[in-house]
């Protein structure tokens, strides 16, 4: 794919390779985790959940203090990579302010997954914030991850040769075999010291660098991991060792291998905090502990190393923002929310995730008989199956309240005042019924944040979120089965009506979530394209003819068609061409005026797509902006090159222009002759040009088409010139003409003849149309875009170039890619690449879906003028606007200068 000055190339094979991978991922992590929790059902012959309550109540609250106090001093030292990292960039932060965004980071790391990034995004706004830069911050996450990575590479060399029994019970190796390993691992991290050298060094490999710190650096880093993995390992040491035996010859140094190989293989597993894979390493790493005490351990050291300070971390976070405002005499109540305002649909939106989540897995628990005696058994069993509907409810709306949608927070807040009461009859715990009043509360105090106007249906899921949603449905469903599998399954069961049947109320419950969730999904693959936004009416197309007159680009004239919205600048000074369809916000090219207003434009355009809660996509734009659309945050992939005629010294006389003059001459001879209507003079001439733009759409089967096309309104043709081809008196071909008042471009959109006009009508009037051109000063003729040409060709090309070449190669009977091609090379013209702009991974097929279902609405409207009605193309070759079905049908004369769609 070619690219403006060599920037947004690397962009689409990066994006497309990038999304095949975040999707292998999500499958993988939501494989290994039902792999992980399989495996840990089997370590159970029944009542496990009963086993587990009752190991996890035998843990005394002293233990429990002690390995809270563990793990804060662990992250004291997390803390302390921050500020080695700090100190090696020579950057400046205040002690308070790197503790809290260290501590928070680090909390928010190791409980979310992904410590690097989720880890980094809050680096990055509390460092950012300092003054620190991209690269600063960079620094910081990279100094974290590598002291994590040289102190567990220490501790494994440790282990390894000190405690090698654990590792032989894995492992088909001897305990002399895994000393000697053990020993290389630390002869190669010696080897790692001798090759930093005392000012560090860049490792390379193909296009990929590392940079290591100096020699003493990284003896600092690793002394601080190895203490901050014996901290967090001992946390762990603390809740478990009751229940180690002690003749299991398990010490302290050899529990703090077996931690961190468990460690490791959540890290590895991709899954969020490493569930249910740490807890499944532990359980194959001591064979010795009783499965259910070590889970119980396991369960109490996520709540005291992971939730706790997560919430500790929040809170003093928000102390902290408002502590500087306060002393200087502002409302503490106001500083505070001031604070914590940008946050707030994120937390928000996670309060209700695990709320819902929440809600869900408690509809799989069995419920204590004294919770179920409270209420009639019918009322029981519908409070089971709304509460749970509620949860799930909650988990697929949790990504708009993040994107800060209207719609899912109106439907989040219903949800959440409704849930108190069902989650309280069905025998839930009362902290579990408290909680939807409460994220009802916090919805309802953020209610002016939740301003985007889109609809859930449209809204674009995240890998992310989808693999979170897969997550909590797996662990569900594994849930349901471990709590219940001492009760026999038969069919029976999902008929049983009792006020202690709680495993029939726990299937119906899962199969009613399941159901939620598939409708949910086929819901969103079926929505309709959502109402387009107001066309401008007559007065507003009227107020920017001063705008249009100024455009360099005769694409300009599709502000007139009447079926787009317009963005004008507010000092009237420049313009985009926009309309709204399914999930996307569309501009019709680049902004129309002067480079600083046009730049001001796109900004402006992209708020109004985030207002409105969808995707913004710029169709058929130059390279001019290529730089802000990259700044947005967008891809460019090549859609095609517009064809423009030179017109200085155009004549049709050589070589290359014989075809051309033969037609043209033709013509003459048989009558045919030229002339062009003034846009005042149209009106008494269109019931025949209706006439044959009749006859022409019943001749090429096709239906008209809207956005980057015009289509026959009369209005629309009152606007413009009409250049008219006329026989023996009779019209017999016609064309609107764009034609910019400042000379520069002259182009034109419809271009229709009769069914029995002469052969070569067509060729005639684009003779004619050029030589007029040339003697009216007009600097070049745009022949309109060829789709998918111009495109690399080489192997190594990316994949949207490959994928284009596939389709111009093979889509010939449906669409004349190369045929358009090769007509339009006839006149010799200059090539002008045109790009789609729009958010890469999944957001770029849909965004080229939106477009083209958007170009084939027919933009002739029903009589309420609301909505526009969907005319798909059929499978005929000739659909487009002229020179599209011309070159399909190999029929040069019909050929046209627009391009029809983009597929």
């Amino acid at each position: 794919m070619s690219s403006p000055a060599n920037a947004p190339a690397p962009a689409v094979p990066t994006a497309a390779s990038n999304n095949w991978r975040r999707a292998l991922s999500m499958l993988a992590s939501l494989a290994i985790l039902a792999l992980a929790l399989h495996a840990l059902a089997g370590e159970f012959s029944g009542h496990g959940v009963r086993a587990i309550k009752e190991a996890f109540r035998a843990i005394d609250s002293l233990r429990i203090a002690l390995a809270f106090l563990l793990g804060l001093a662990s992250y004291a030292c997390l803390v302390g990579f921050d500020a080695i990292g700090l100190r090696r960039n020579a950057a400046k932060v205040k002690p308070v302010r790197l503790i809290l965004t260290a501590f928070l980071a680090n909390a928010v790391g190791h409980t979310l997954g992904f410590a690097a990034l989720t880890g980094g995004a809050v680096r990055l706004r509390g460092y950012g914030a300092a003054g620190l830069s991209l690269a600063d911050i960079g620094q910081v996450v990279l100094m974290s991850t590598l002291g994590f990575v040289f102190g567990a590479w220490v501790l494994l060399a440790c282990a390894l040769m000190f405690e090698p029994a654990p590792a032989a019970l894995l492992l088909p190796l001897s305990e002399d075999a895994i000393r000697f390993a053990g020993g290389a691992v630390a002869i190669a991290f010696l080897g790692l010291l001798m090759l930093v050298g005392r000012d560090g060094r860049t490792l390379r490999f193909r296009e990929h660098a590392l940079w290591l710190p100096d020699r003493r650096t990284v003896l600092s880093v690793t002394a601080l991991s190895v203490v901050e993995l014996a901290l967090a390992g001992g946390a762990l040491y603390v809740l478990l060792a009751p229940a180690i035996p002690a003749g299991s010859g398990t010490s302290f140094v050899g529990f703090v291998g077996l931690y961190l190989v468990a460690v490791l293989a959540g890290l590895v597993s991709s899954v969020p905090a490493g569930i249910g894979v740490f807890e499944w390493s532990l359980l194959k790493l001591l064979p010795s502990v009783a499965p259910a005490s070590l889970l119980a351990a396991a369960l109490a050291y996520r709540i005291t190393y992971y939730a706790l300070p997560l919430v500790l971390a929040t809170v003093l976070g928000g102390f902290s923002a408002a502590r500087g405002p306060v002393a200087q005499s502002a409302g503490a109540l106001r500083t505070a929310w001031l604070a914590i305002r940008p946050w707030l649909p994120h937390v928000i939106a996670l309060a209700a995730f695990v709320l819902g989540a929440a809600l869900i897995l408690d509809g799989t628990l069995p419920k204590p008989q004294h919770r179920l005696s409270h209420a009639p058994l019918p009322l029981i069993e519908t409070s089971q199956l709304l509460a749970s509907l509620g949860g799930v409810g909650l988990l697929l709306i949790g990504q708009g309240l993040q994107r800060r949608s209207h719609s899912a927070w109106a439907l989040a807040l219903g949800v959440c005042i409704l849930l108190p009461l069902p989650s309280w009859l069905r025998g839930g715990h009362w902290l579990l019924a408290l909680a939807p009043p409460l994220v009802a509360l916090a919805l309802w105090a953020a209610r002016r944040e939740f301003y985007r106007q889109g609809a859930l249906l449209d809204e674009a899921w995240s890998w992310r979120w989808l693999r979170n949603l897969g997550l909590v449905l797996i662990a569900a469903i594994w849930l349901l089965f471990f709590a219940y599998s001492h009760v026999e399954y038969r069919n029976e069961l999902w008929w049983e009506f009792l006020v202690s049947g709680n495993a029939p109320r726990a299937l119906r419950a899962m199969l009613l979530v399941s159901v939620a969730v598939i409708a949910f999904g086929l819901a969103r693959l079926l929505h309709a394209a959502r109402t387009a936004l107001p066309a401008a009416g007559a007065a507003e197309l009227d107020a920017i003819r001063p705008i249009l007159a100024q455009a360099e680009d005769s694409q300009a004239h599709l502000a007139l068609t009447g079926d787009k919205a317009l963005l004008v600048d507010p000092q009237q000074r420049g313009l985009l061409m926009i309309q709204r369809y399914g999930g996307s916000l569309i501009s019709m090219g680049d902004p129309i005026g002067p480079p600083e207003v046009a730049r001001e434009l796109i900004w402006r355009f992209r708020e109004e797509a985030d207002r409105l809660g969808v995707r913004p996509v710029f169709y058929q734009v130059g390279e001019q902006y290529w730089q802000t659309y990259l700044d947005l945050g967008l891809t460019l992939v090549k859609l095609g090159e517009e064809a423009l005629v030179p017109l200085d010294d155009f004549n049709l006389q050589g070589p290359n222009r014989a075809d051309l003059r033969q037609a043209w001459n033709r013509g003459k001879r048989s009558g045919l002759s030229f002339r062009m209507v003034p846009a005042e003079q149209v009106a008494p001439i269109l019931p025949a040009l209706e006439d044959i733009s009749d006859d022409w759409l019943e001749l090429k089967s096709g239906e008209e088409k809207g956005f980057s096309l015009g289509s026959f309104d009369e209005a629309y043709l009152q606007r413009l010139p009409v250049a008219l081809i006329e026989h023996e008196g009779r019209i017999v071909a016609f064309a609107n003409v764009w034609n910019a008042t400042n000379g520069r471009e002259l182009s034109i959109d419809l271009m229709r003849h009769a069914s029995d006009a002469p052969k070569g009508t067509m060729d005639f009037m684009f003779a004619e149309l050029l030589l007029w051109g040339r003697e009216h000063g007009f600097e070049r003729f745009s022949l309109g875009m060829a789709p998918l040409s111009g495109l690399a060709q080489h192997r190594l090309a990316g994949r949207w170039n490959r994928f284009a070449n596939l389709i111009a190669r093979h889509g010939e009977r449906f669409y004349g890619f190369v045929g358009l091609r090769r007509f339009k090379a006839k006149f010799d013209p200059i090539w002008r690449t045109r790009y789609l702009a729009a958010p890469a991974g999944m957001h770029l097929p849909a965004a080229l879906l939106d477009v083209t279902r958007l170009i084939s609405l027919d933009p002739r409207r029903h009589d309420d003028g609301e909505r526009l009605v969907a005319r798909f193309p059929s499978s005929a070759p000739a659909q487009g606007e002229g020179g599209a079905e011309a070159a399909a049908a190999a029929i040069p004369a019909a050929a046209s200068t627009r391009a029809a769609t983009p597929s």
